[in-house]
């Protein structure tokens, strides 16, 4: 007796060879570049992480008596709250921002832990393209910090998404910039 071996046909395995090619061609483009989408998700990760902490900063300063401007906050790294209860920084004078440092130490105490890297980038974004840092904070004025994500410039090279930390309300809010 004669055994019947079994298997697939030439012809079904060409079917199921052009079937996963058609599914790989829809699918690929979609799946093809997602770093624009990470980079976002990262940045609105970020803005929702500063403004809950700037709120539970102020909830502490006003859970401590509302203390006088200038006050050290202790759980938060040592922020000065300034006369609206809200972090101007570890060396901010007459309780606004005084320095891109103070930015940057609002950025890196009220996320605390694992929370991305950020540097002070003076007053210029440009001065940071090309670095490892995840974000670059800019003192822009005496009541506000920018933070720009700086791995999104290597992206698009175009628009930068940008948080602006206000120190008066403790509002974060999200712009599109132009190149750096």
């Amino acid at each position: 007796m004669k055994k019947q071996q079994s298997g697939f046909t030439i012809i079904e395995l060409v079917v199921v060879i052009i079937l996963l090619g058609i599914m790989a061609a829809t699918a690929l483009p979609r799946f093809m570049d997602v770093t624009t989408e990470a980079h976002e998700a990262v940045v609105n990760s970020v803005q929702g992480a500063l403004s809950s902490s700037g709120a539970m900063f102020h909830a502490t300063w006003i859970a401590e008596g509302q203390p006088v401007a200038g006050t050290a906050m202790a759980d938060y790294g040592s922020l000065l709250a300034n006369a609206d209860g809200y972090p101007c920084g570890t060396a901010c004078t007459a309780n606004v921002v005084s320095s891109q440092a103070d930015c940057a130490a609002i950025f890196s105490n009220l996320l605390q832990a694992n929370a991305p890297t950020v540097t002070a980038a003076g007053t210029t974004a440009a001065s940071v393209i090309g670095t490892t840092t995840d974000f670059a904070a800019v003192y822009t004025t005496p009541t506000a910090c920018d933070f720009y994500y700086t791995d999104e410039t290597s992206v698009d090279n175009a628009q930068v998404l940008v948080l602006t930390f206000e120190t008066t309300t403790g509002a974060v809010t999200r712009a599109t910039s132009a190149a750096l």
